[in-house]
């Protein structure tokens, strides 16, 4: 699997600027669990598992300017600041788009000899998208990784190690989900379970020791997908049947979608007999928009396409 690496590419000076503001004073946070924090709270620094976090918008000569240098003359992008006992300090930037952030400072794999940092900058948009950028301790400084995937949600309040195998685990929404069969409400997200192997961060949600996360997500979606009072449930029985496959127990729930889905229920999924490059707006024109198959068939298409189902 690729993963995409960040680096930052912003000018020293930059990094090293700092913008006029009254920091607050400093805490102390229990190891593993995020602190919140938007581009309006200024100066923020607090200690957790012994090492040093200072977050603070980046000044508004960074490029690329934001809506927030533009309108209020406070940066969205967040310049964060690690101090580690004996090394020198790591500066890096958060995302430029986000509405907010939370970091937490963790141990994320074996022999760590000093936590990990968690930077989650949160897009705050109805479908909740988010970029995980991970700083993993190496040798005298960090280095940096995003999870991969296209993510949506939020870590739990504490990183934790779901599976006993000592590395940390972050669980979020799978974002291919959004508004896929019908209102953005309308489907939930099924559960993507990201960890470390070899030191990379990758997918394991096919692996057997997190089926019993999946198991209990059906129990929750099992119930939407079978309430035949809600015209909208077809969203529910696409990730009721994707979080069965996580489980290992797709054919029963295939069967169980086949009884309770909604044949008449909405599927935006609509195909464009016009290349998508020639689309108007960026929507397929009128006249050129093509039937979806019925339900269950996009499903399947869908779970395949998504690496759900072989």
């Amino acid at each position: 699997m690729r993963v995409l690496l960040f680096f930052s590419t912003v000018a020293a000076s930059f990094l090293l600027a700092a913008p006029a503001a009254i920091g607050h004073p400093a805490e102390t946070v229990a190891e593993g669990a995020f602190h919140f924090w938007k581009p309006s709270d200024g100066v923020v620094t607090w200690t957790s598992a012994g090492v040093r976090i200072r977050i603070e918008p980046a000044p508004c000569r960074t490029p690329p300017q934001t809506e927030g240098c533009s309108f209020d003359h406070v940066n969205n992008q967040p310049l964060v600041t690690v101090t580690a006992p004996g090394l020198p300090d790591y500066r890096t930037l958060g995302d430029s788009q986000s509405s907010f952030y939370r970091i937490a400072v963790a141990r994320l794999q074996p022999g760590d000899s000093r936590p990990g940092i968690v930077l989650e900058n949160q897009s705050g948009g109805s479908g909740g998208d988010v970029r995980e950028q991970i700083l993993l301790p190496d040798g005298s400084g960090y280095r940096e990784q995003i999870l991969p995937g296209y993510l949506q949600g939020e870590l739990p309040a504490k990183i934790s190690d779901l599976s006993g195998d000592g590395v940390a685990d972050f669980v979020l929404g799978d974002g291919a989900f959004d508004s896929a069969f019908g209102c953005n409400a309308c489907t939930p997200r099924p559960p993507v379970v990201l960890s470390f192997r070899n030191g990379m961060a990758v997918d394991v949600s096919r692996e057997r020791a997190y089926r019993g996360l999946f198991q209990r997500e059906m129990a929750k979606l099992r119930t939407r997908c079978f309430d035949r009072t809600d015209a909208d449930r077809n969203g529910s029985c696409a990730a009721y049947v994707a979080v069965a496959a996580r489980a290992g127990r797709y054919a029963t729930a295939w069967r169980q979608m086949l009884r309770h889905y909604n044949p008449k229920g909405v599927d935006f999924r609509e195909g464009c007999d016009m290349p998508r490059a020639r689309w108007p707006g960026g929507d397929c024109p009128a006249g050129h928009r093509t039937p979806s198959p019925p339900f269950p068939e996009s499903l399947a298409a869908f779970l395949r396409a998504a690496g759900y189902i072989d």
